[in-house]
């Protein structure tokens, strides 16, 4: 496996075997460790600048958790999440999301839909440069301060909980020819509804942002299988 885990930093504090958990999980759901790559505890200790047992320890926290699994004569290897988990993903992510967009609706003030606007102008600038990485930062500084707008610290919480599935599945999605500019557009389409006060439209408008994003996310996946199956 090659080095794409950074060191953690070991004054936080955290413990280590948290830190170890926290820095395997993001790199999965991110996709820098692909579905299938070989977990070898020596190796991943090694980048982190950790012992072995911090990383053994995340390592049966994340099969817990169904990112990783045990395979014979292979040992253990990064999962793939199942089309119908990330089908449930997305459904819980469209009604939380849309949700918060029509409290947010009701309850943004003058500075929050300053800062929204000033974030999707920012979108649209990183599309014209191809900045996917800077364009998945505004993304999700986007949602954030809708989830604060909302005042519903209980929703901000079950939303944060699937920000990590998010990036990862963005990460994706966005690979679809055109889905980066289309997702932005709708961004926009959000910040108006969010302006004109207009609750209803907002949800309609979110709900429909995460279902484009679903679709461009399992088209990916379909090409993905398609090229790998003509190898």
């Amino acid at each position: 496996m090659e080095s794409i885990l950074e060191p953690i930093d070991l004054q936080n504090y955290q413990p280590v075997r948290q830190e170890a958990y926290n820095a395997l999980r993001e790199a999965i759901l991110t996709g820098r460790l692909e579905p299938g790559t070989r977990l070898v505890e020596r190796k991943i200790a090694k980048q982190l600048g950790v012992s072995r047992t911090p990383v053994r320890e995340a390592i049966r926290k994340l099969e817990l958790e169904g990112l990783v699994e045990h395979l014979p004569r292979r040992g253990v290897v990064v999962a793939r999440m199942s089309v119908r988990e990330a089908w449930e993903v997305y459904s819980i992510r469209a009604v939380l999301e849309g949700l918060a967009a029509r409290l947010a609706a009701e309850r943004i003030n003058p500075m929050q839909l300053k800062k929204l606007n000033e974030l999707v102008s920012a979108m649209e600038k990183a599309c014209d440069e191809e900045d996917y990485v800077k364009l998945q930062e505004l993304h999700l500084e986007f949602n954030s301060i809708i989830c604060k707008a909302a005042e519903s610290p209980r929703l901000h919480q079950m939303i944060d909980n699937l920000v990590d599935y998010i990036v990862g599945f963005t990460k994706i999605g966005y690979s679809v020819p055109g889905r980066t500019r289309a997702a932005t557009r709708e961004h926009r389409e959000l910040l108006e509804a969010l302006m004109n006060g207009d609750g209803e439209k907002a949800e309609k408008i979110a709900r429909q942002h995460i279902e484009n994003s679903r679709q461009a996310y399992f088209m990916q996946l379909a090409l993905r299988d398609q090229k790998n199956t003509n190898i």
